[in-house]
């Protein structure tokens, strides 16, 4: 928040505190007036009373003997009280015996006909005291023994109670105005802490700490009124839902806080790379989403989503060594069929998925495709996570026979997990192994797999096969436990009395390169068992490698096999790999043979040991035990003729 904001909110805050104050002082101010003015008031009214009960008690002896000259006297006095500016004495019948008075109005010479004189200059008699605003007549009969000897009247004013009304007044005001200044003064600086403690307050609430973007909460609020603006205004938008590649490569290599310093680093080039009323936020990790208004079509999102890839593609600064990241984007265009902000920004993190299994770097528009490919994903993943929870109810081993290139004599067997469905559907391994792969359950499901083979192994040996090796799949996020997998993959062969050197474990090339790599390697050769690499030459690891990590077996992809003998140039490559493969003591397995040339043509070459559907194609355990009886028999028939 700029320094004119932060002046504005301060200088709003301070017009509000005074004029919440002002205002509860006004109120406080008239209620003490009021409260002021009652009591005054009645107290003047009570000393009022007191005078004339003292002025008509020294009365008395005047009004009995028709005293004049006293009674003159006597009511002379009252002039003396700034309460009384006037009175008079009356006989008993009611005709003026002394009056005192300022001049400008008289009493009436008699109570009795007081209404036929001039009403301009005389005061109005009434029955009984009568009191107004600002004065009025106090009338007080006078008694002697309880007999009326006669009546007295004095003419009251209040100006005085409101000259001291107005006196009170200025003081409290004065007061007031003293207290609120020094108050002000002193609470100008907490009120001041208190702005700068809210704008805290909001900046942690709804903006990133690190990048100073948005944050999830205020983008999702964005997010929600965008929808309701371009629902209103008729004009397109985009929502993008943002992911850094290979970012943690830079926490890794360079520190978490260097990682800070590139995101911030993202968030002002992508910012700078998209108009002044778009929005990007930061909505976690290494995650942002962006909002463009006014986009048009999907071209136009496309060409920025191009323009933020590109701006992100320059090394960022970070020391000692620049850093390279890139973006992975997937975009959603507005308006949507569905106004949640949650599933908008679902919807464009399943294009962004798609766009980075795709290689990274790149965007993608989310469709109805994708909407049905990851509905379909979750129902996998909550059935296989249902079925491992049942003890793998559902899923069951197949293995598929790997023969001598040579001989065609068994040397082992490949272990394929397979599923079926509570439907009795089939499903294929190259559906559900990707969805374990990508919610971790592959590690669970390996777990399950190695288990069952050893309960197979059993099985088998209870019928009277003993195979001689078995290869057992390792997915690289097993590998992710360290060498803690081998020490489990150790027990749970200890648990089942099963060889180590009966078992070889198939890795793919990626997995050697992974970080750690190396050590989980090395434990698997220090408890004695085989490593074969899965798919050769579909990654980019080299040869180098393969004697670096000391493994047993390559297996050439059946992508290599498949154009054999007639694709030369894929003739020349498993030529190649079999003979340096050899060179380094290694065995080659081919996979994918399905042809008697694919199978000579890698025998010729040196190949050890083949595998694929001309051979043997994936069968349960029961199955596996008939076909190593009927290859037995046939090979005793064989022997005898």
């Amino acid at each position: 928040m700029n320094a004119n904001t932060q002046k504005e909110r301060i200088g709003r805050s301070n017009r509000l505190s005074l004029l919440s104050t002002g205002l509860a002082l006004l109120i406080a101010f008239i209620l003490l007036m009021v409260h002021q003015y009652v009591v005054s008031r009645s107290l003047m009214v009570e000393v009022l009373h007191t005078e004339a009960a003292i002025i008509g008690a020294n009365s008395t002896a005047a009004l009995v003997f028709n005293d004049t000259k006293a009674a003159q006297e006597i009511i002379g006095t009252v002039r003396l009280s700034p309460r009384i500016t006037g009175g008079a004495l009356y006989r008993a019948d009611g005709n003026q015996l002394a009056s005192a008075s300022d001049g400008r109005w008289n009493f009436p010479s008699s109570l009795m006909s007081a209404g036929d004189q001039d009403a301009q200059k005389l005061i109005e008699v009434p029955n009984s005291t009568a009191y107004g605003i600002f004065g009025g007549v106090l009338r007080q009969d006078i008694h002697v023994e309880d007999a009326k000897v006669g009546t007295l009247l004095l003419h009251v004013s209040f100006s005085s109670l409101y000259w001291r009304m107005l006196e009170y007044a200025l003081g409290v005001l004065g007061i007031a105005t003293v207290a609120l200044t020094l108050a002000y003064r002193l609470t100008s600086g907490l009120r001041r802490r208190m702005v700068r403690a809210e704008e805290k307050l909001e900046q942690l609430a709804f903006y990133d700490p690190v990048t100073g973007l948005p944050n999830r909460r205020l983008f999702e609020r964005e997010l929600r009124l965008a929808v309701a603006r371009v629902a209103r205004e008729r004009v397109g938008a985009a929502l993008l839902f943002i992911d850094v590649d290979d970012f943690k490569k830079v926490n890794d290599a360079l520190g978490h806080a260097a990682g800070d310093q590139v995101l911030k680093m993202i968030g002002e080039r992508m910012t700078a790379a998209l108009r002044s009323g778009d929005v990007v936020a930061r909505l976690g990790g290494d995650e942002f989403a962006a909002i463009l208004f006014g986009i048009g079509d999907a071209e136009n999102a496309a060409r920025v989503a191009g323009l933020m890839i590109e701006s992100i593609a320059m090394p960022f600064p970070t020391q000692p060594t620049s850093s390279h990241v890139g973006l992975s984007m997937g975009v959603l265009l507005l308006p949507a069929d569905d106004n949640d902000p949650a599933v908008l920004l679902r919807r464009a993190d399943m294009a962004m998925y798609v766009a980075k299994t795709h290689g990274k770097n790149s965007f993608h528009f989310f469709s109805e495709a994708i909407d049905a490919r990851v509905r379909s994903d979750l129902a996998l993943e909550a059935g296989l996570r249902q079925a491992l929870q049942e003890g793998g109810r559902g899923l069951w081993m197949a293995y598929q026979p790997q023969l001598c290139a040579q001989t065609r004599q068994l040397v082992g067997v490949e272990a394929l997990v397979r599923w079926q469905r509570e439907d009795g559907r089939q499903t294929s391994p190259g559906e559900f192994i990707p969805v374990a792969e990508q919610t971790g359950l592959i590690t669970e499901l390996g777990d399950w797999v190695l288990n069952q083979v050893c309960r197979d192994l059993a099985t088998l040996r209870a019928s009277g096969v003993e195979l001689p090796k078995v290869s057992v799949n390792v997915s690289p996020r097993q590998l992710l436990r360290g060498s803690s997998v081998v020490e489990r993959f150790c027990a749970t062969l200890d648990r089942f009395g099963e060889p180590v050197n009966r078992f070889e474990f198939e890795l793919t090339e990626s997995a050697l390169m992974e970080e750690g790599g190396s050590v989980v390697l090395d434990a698997f050769h220090a408890a004695g068992l085989s490593i074969s690499i899965d798919d050769f030459g579909t990654g980019y690891s080299s040869l180098g490698y393969l004697k670096r990590f000391r493994v047993n077996e390559i297996k050439i992809d059946q992508s290599f096999v498949r154009d054999l003998p007639m694709g030369s140039e894929n003739a020349a490559i498993v030529t190649a790999v079999i003979q340096m493969s050899r060179a380094l003591n290694l065995k080659v397995v081919a996979e994918g043979v399905e042809t008697e040339a694919q199978a000579e043509f890698l025998r010729t070459c040196g190949c050890h040991i083949l595998q694929g559907f001309l051979l043997g194609r994936p069968m349960p355990p029961a199955a596996l035990v008939a076909y190593i009886n009927e290859r037995q028999s046939v090979a005793m028939h064989q022997d005898i003729a």
